[in-house]
């Protein structure tokens, strides 16, 4: 059996988007399996930006190597700076794997590769439910990679069609969400008062991310069932705050009906969550697949959304007889329907409800995630300092 080889991930950003927990996670998951796992971390940041990535690497404590800008956008000189500097820091700490998580790093590993006498194993990490586009950037950097981990079997079937791929090469890897212990801290007693069921939403507050939609379907619940009450858990500018949140509450009489604690992270949301009695989640942002969902399905949360991106593929029914959630058509009616089904009815809630959190613990465990990407590694990487 082959050693496992030195890895080396690149993440072409630095703010805190959707696939950057997960990206950062697997990689501490996998140097606690034994990996020799080090982090790319770049250096630009627009002015006044804050370098959230740095922060969870160091919190991970997580190996860094310096010496890269690692722009998300393309911008010819960068990579050109990027690539040579890449290219020296391969040579010199013999990587058998570089695993990239953007587009960005994955066409500047690919470049700083090419001159390489014996260059290591480029591997891929897609984020969104469905593949790629097939622009001449992809087509370069997929048809020079050996294996691509997709979070849907579209996605993975997609590449395979795409760019020529192997089928082997292309690993379905499903989202993952971290365990979480059903006992511990709510804020019911705060948000719940009254005895109310609460409807969580998780969601950045932003023009696209139907906000409208929301506070109809809010309004056709409330007017069915007055003891209902939804938890926006999210933060936006003061001026998408305003206009599509206050103002629409305010305009629609859903005062009484609605919590705004804000953006919660950490032990915070865990609480957060523990508190409702179903999620509802409208539209994917930054992360295709869709963490929120996933966190809430591991909270035993039943869920109720749109058929946008991976939500049908995450609510779809895996063993016969366990639905964790209804992915409906984006209309308020249908989605107030299903959400006035659920509260409705709490034997259902709760069937729904364990459902979902089996689907998460089975489908979505991190450790199992981390232990196939390690066999990947493993029979693709040649170990650190051989010869080739």
């Amino acid at each position: 059996m082959n050693e496992l080889p030195r890895v080396l991930h690149l993440f072409a950003n630095y703010k805190w988007t959707g696939p950057a927990d997960p990206a950062i996670r697997a990689a501490a998951r996998l140097r606690a399996l034994g990996v020799d796992v080090v982090f790319a971390q770049g250096s630009f940041v627009h002015r006044g930006g804050e370098h959230r990535v740095a922060e969870e690497l160091w919190r991970w404590r997580l190996p860094v190597v310096a010496g890269l800008e690692l722009r998300k956008h393309f911008h010819v000189a960068s990579l050109l700076r990027d690539t040579a500097a890449l290219r020296t820091i391969l040579r010199r700490d013999r990587f058998g794997i570089v695993h990239c998580h953007q587009p960005a790093d994955h066409l500047l590993a690919v470049l700083a590769c090419r001159r390489l006498v014996d260059p290591p194993r480029i591997v891929r990490t897609l984020y969104e439910p469905e593949p790629p586009p097939r622009g001449w950037r992809e087509r370069y950097a997929f048809r020079r990679t050996a294996a691509v981990l997709a979070p849907t079997t579209a996605a993975r079937d997609g590449c395979v069609r795409a760019f020529g791929l192997p089928p082997a090469a292309v690993v379905w890897q499903e989202p993952v969400t971290e365990p979480r212990p059903a006992a511990g801290p709510d804020r019911r007693a705060e948000w719940g008062r009254d005895g109310a069921l609460l409807v969580g939403i998780t969601a950045r507050i932003q023009p696209h991310r139907r906000f409208d939609l929301l506070w109809q379907t809010a309004r056709a619940v409330v007017d069915a069932m007055p003891n209902v009450r939804f938890v926006l858990l999210g933060r936006g500018n003061e001026t998408d705050t305003r206009e599509l949140v206050t103002a629409p509450i305010e305009r629609l009489g859903l005062g009484p009906h609605v919590v705004l604690p804000g953006y919660q992270k950490g032990a915070d949301y865990d609480a957060a969550l523990r508190s409702l009695d179903a999620f509802l989640f409208l539209v994917p942002g930054s992360d295709g697949t869709c963490r929120a969902v996933c966190d809430a399905m591991a909270h035993g949360l039943p869920v109720v959304a749109t058929r946008r991106g991976i939500l049908t593929e995450l609510l779809a029914e895996r063993r016969a007889g366990e639905v964790p959630g209804f992915a409906c058509d984006e209309t308020a009616p249908a989605l107030a329907a299903a959400l006035l089904r659920l509260l409705g009815d709490p034997a259902l809630r709760r069937q729904v409800g364990a459902a979902a959190r089996r689907r998460a613990t089975l489908d979505m465990d991190p450790q199992r995630a981390a232990e196939r990407t390690r066999d990947l590694y493993r029979t693709l990487g040649r170990p650190a300092g051989t010869a080739p």
